[in-house]
């Protein structure tokens, strides 16, 4: 008897170790999920506190120019073209206002004078990335009349249009701290009345259809 009281001693301490290194080991995977818990949450207010650092603050508008255009329209010596805008930062923390404008002076003694207003809401939670667009154009286009293909009429000079169009689209902006941002887009519309001229080097200027894609313009801050 006192043989199997030793044994039946032995399981019962055996168990009770058992269950206390259980519990031990429950109480420790308690606190380490606990400090995981508040580790996240400490995290997650100090990812709520950090302030966006705006690259626009300060800035009241900013001055565009396509130097790739300019270059390659005067590689053939028989005019030029100027493309460039002039933005306001101050409107909306939200938005930018554009005022895009583009000169030509083509061959055949085509010229087009062009100038918009855009306003350009960015999606995201900040004036950068991705944003919608909607604005004005009015545009003045001159030259020589084509009377069939491949030949012009210059003995009735010039003839010329005045117009205005609608236009919507959509755009990316890339602001840099050091002053500098750039930028894309694409948007089409309408005039709202054309004459339909015929003119040589007009293209799609010479109608009632807007569509136009900005990709290589870089801007500078003030």
């Amino acid at each position: 008897m006192q043989k199997y009281r030793i044994i039946s001693w032995i399981i019962m301490f055996a168990i009770l170790t058992i269950n206390v290194g259980i519990s031990q080991d429950s109480t420790m995977t308690d606190s380490l999920l606990a400090n995981q818990n508040t580790i996240i949450k400490n995290q997650e207010t100090m990812m709520s506190e950090v302030v966006y650092e705006d690259p626009l603050h300060g800035k009241r508008f900013g001055v565009e120019f396509n130097p790739v255009s300019f270059l390659f329209s005067t590689a053939s010596d028989e005019g030029f073209l100027l493309s460039g805008s002039i933005s306001s930062f101050t409107a909306s923390d939200k938005a930018e206002v554009a005022f895009p404008f583009y000169i030509v002076h083509g061959s055949d003694r085509y010229k087009q004078y062009t100038v918009g207003s855009h306003y350009r809401y960015f999606l995201g939670k900040h004036r950068k990335g991705f944003y919608i667009s909607s604005g004005i154009r009015l545009t003045h286009i001159e030259g020589e009349k084509r009377s069939y293909w491949y030949s012009y009429e210059t003995d009735d000079g010039l003839v010329s249009d005045d117009k205005i169009g609608l236009t919507f689209g959509i755009g990316y902006r890339k602001y840099g701290y050091n002053g500098w941002y750039w930028g894309m887009s694409l948007f089409g519309g309408r005039y709202l009345e054309s004459k339909d001229l015929g003119l040589s080097g007009a293209w799609l200027s010479d109608g009632k259809l807007i569509l136009d894609m900005e990709i290589l313009k870089i801007g500078k801050m003030f």
